[in-house]
């Protein structure tokens, strides 16, 4: 699963890479949770983009999303898009990328969990496969408040020990096709052979508190050296 993310670039670089028109004052986060907005591109007429605002996580019958919560629908299996009600209709539509460069996972590790910062290798940004809806607050549809949910699938080799899951990353070339394709086509990514070359480090555990939002999160953890004396 994906439960925080990444997205410090900044708007006129994730231009040339999304190639979308508009612009939006975007701030670098380095902490990114459920119930917050977040930079996302959906597609359009005659395969145009357009960069918006929307909220991460689906709300439902249970229970609301609130800012910085983590309940709620915030993730998507792939292998199930098709079948479940509350995806499959919107899968055939609303289809959208999740602009992003880094994500958190946690690995159990005994009885304790460790943090780590998975990245693309080449350190550039990407994109996750997404969907999208328009909701109210109460989780009946309105057209005040969109929402998004990121797609997932298994992890792949290099970072299977740290989390058997994974967010959907896209390769460049899996973008337009996800975000204006067919379904058909959309479908058969999600389905084919996968690739995607990730890297990662151990973080602080300070990414587990959605207050704290600073570049300092994604460095790489050492454990202090213990003084002799």
């Amino acid at each position: 699963m994906c439960g925080r993310y990444t997205i410090s670039e900044t708007v006129s670089k994730l231009k040339v890479s999304f190639c979308f028109k508009n612009s939006l004052n975007l701030q670098p986060r380095f902490n990114l949770a459920p119930g917050q907005a977040a930079p996302i591109i959906t597609g359009g007429h005659r395969g145009s983009r357009h960069l918006s605002m929307m909220n991460w996580g689906f709300s439902s019958e249970n229970y609301k999303i609130k800012s910085g919560a983590t309940k709620g629908i915030i993730n998507a299996r792939s292998e199930t898009l098709l079948e479940k009600k509350s995806f499959k209709d919107i899968a055939v539509s609303q289809r959208c990328l999740i602009l992003a460069d880094g994500f958190y996972e946690w690995k159990h590790d005994g009885g304790s969990k460790k943090a780590y910062y998975i990245y693309k290798k080449d350190r550039k940004p990407f994109a996750f496969a997404g969907l999208w809806r328009s909701e109210g607050d109460d989780g009946h549809l309105s057209f005040d408040t969109k929402s998004f949910v990121i797609v997932t699938r298994v992890a792949v080799t290099s970072i299977k020990e740290i989390h058997h899951r994974m967010p959907f990353i896209l390769n460049e070339e899996h973008c337009e096709p996800w975000l204006n394709g067919t379904v058909a086509a959309a479908t058969n990514l999600l389905n084919g052979n996968y690739c995607i070359g990730l890297d990662y480090h151990e973080v602080s555990d300070r990414v587990g508190n959605v207050k704290n939002d600073e570049p300092s999160l994604c460095d790489k953890f050492t454990q202090p050296q213990l003084k002799l004396f």
